[in-house]
């Protein structure tokens, strides 16, 4: 459930920088050429930054640092992602599962009390989302073992948030 009092512009990209977040490691966790547990890959620390687009146009940089851990034998994926930008800033935790190439989980904004949900499919090299809440959208992640490369689209009408591209490294 989401709540709608937040400082205008800034509960959209909250939801951008959530969803940014549980895309990349569910992408990089579905390596073809891993034996491994699909999150097991992605256990540890990343960073990065890329542009917030706004629904005007206008752009924001970003720059993010996230910590994943893995758990039910690298099934389940824990996230912590924090986001600063020009003028926004953000705190996301996200809960997710893999099951025979679909991955589904929750998503939780701490800074605005934002949350909602997430769905998609992995295939090796690639991931596409869709995500609901307040807001809703879809994804589409590029990824290989050490780098990441998101591009999000926001659907919602009145959303301050038109979308983002993000690119991730493992520290």
């Amino acid at each position: 459930m989401i709540e709608r009092n937040w400082p205008a512009g800034l509960a959209p990209a909250a939801v951008v920088a959530a969803l940014v977040s549980s895309a990349f490691l569910m992408v990089i966790s579905g390596s073809a050429t891993s034996a491994a547990p699909p999150f097991e890959m992605v256990k540890g620390s990343w960073s990065g930054g890329g542009n917030l687009t706004l629904e005007e146009g206008k752009s924001e940089k970003l720059s993010c640092k996230g910590y994943y851990t893995s758990s039910s034998g690298g099934q389940s994926l824990g996230v912590a992602l924090r986001c600063n930008g020009e003028t926004n800033k953000f705190e996301l935790r996200s809960h997710l599962s893999y099951d025979q190439g679909k991955v589904s989980g929750t998503w939780e904004e701490r800074t605005y009390n934002a949350s909602g949900g997430t769905s998609g499919e992995l295939k090796p090299g690639h991931l596409t989302l869709d995500f609901h809440g307040g807001v809703a959208g879809s994804m589409s992640v590029d990824f290989s073992a050490s780098s990441q490369s998101i591009a999000i689209s926001i659907a919602t009408n009145g959303a301050t948030v038109a979308g983002a591209k993000i690119s991730l490294r493992r520290n």
